[in-house]
């Protein structure tokens, strides 16, 4: 998990990729709005395994390997309130964290971090919708824009020049 260079986002998985003869660190929103490919040598090699392992449950084929990444879907995010949400809902349940989490079969430190406002995996963030019977993920806005005002304690990002650079060429 990085930071973005373009939109200042932090703790997302991003990319090294070359813009304008500069190499940068982009997380995949960017590089979509952007256009930008990355190159072949970027991308993770494909590794076959040797011997064929039994596949999990979930179809990952073995420890270490989280849920899908939520950047790939597009169609849904999860929502801005997610901790309030979970919290209320396990509360109007009467159930503790520790309830939940036997609930969920999950340790209590991540419903502790959830509701904290950590970002939980895709398969925990299912498990909390189908234990509290709660929606989560909501349908995406069709490309959301957001209004950059200079302010003096926040420093312009790559992508305030790019937009302000785009701006200028089309003479707005």
């Amino acid at each position: 998990m990085g930071e973005c260079e373009v939109c200042g986002a932090m703790k997302v998985s991003t990319r090294r990729v070359t813009k304008a003869r500069s190499i940068i660190e982009v997380c995949q929103q960017c590089m979509q709005k952007m256009g930008i490919e990355p190159p072949e040598s970027n991308r993770p090699p494909v590794s076959t395994p040797k011997s064929p392992r039994p596949r999990s449950a979930g179809g990952y084929g073995g420890k270490g390997r989280k849920g899908k990444d939520i950047m790939v879907r597009r169609s849904s995010e999860l929502r801005s309130d997610y901790a309030s949400a979970i919290r209320s809902a396990r509360e109007q349940k009467g159930w503790d964290q520790k309830e939940l989490a036997k609930r969920m079969a999950e340790r209590v430190n991540i419903i502790q971090h959830t509701e904290g406002g950590k970002r939980p995996t895709d398969a925990v963030i299912s498990k909390f919708e189908r234990i509290l019977g709660i929606k989560l993920m909501v349908e995406r806005a069709a490309q959301e824009e957001s209004v950059v005002s200079k302010s003096s304690n926040r420093p312009m990002t790559m992508e305030d020049l790019y937009n302000q650079a785009k701006k200028e060429m089309r003479g707005d």
